[in-house]
């Protein structure tokens, strides 16, 4: 379950919070990084989708939905 901090800053970002979802990537995107690093092993194809995600997830956050599961899930 996410934490109090983490509710807030969602919050934020689905009212379109370009700042709080800054604030996602900053927590998130090593470990996005790190997972498709693990399963492509080229850092470049690594760096390349993770902008992708974040990126699609940027332009999709309003369709988060809190379903008890971490925020990198949704990622």
């Amino acid at each position: 379950m996410p934490d109090l901090e983490e509710n807030e800053i969602l919050a934020q970002a689905l009212q379109g919070d370009r700042d709080a979802f800054g604030h996602l990537y900053e927590r998130y995107v090593e470990r996005i990084f790190n997972y498709i690093y693990y399963r492509t092993g080229n850092v470049h194809d690594a760096e390349d989708i993770t902008a992708r995600v974040f990126y699609r997830a940027l332009h999709h956050i309003q369709n988060y939905r809190d379903r008890g599961v971490p925020f990198s899930a949704w990622l």
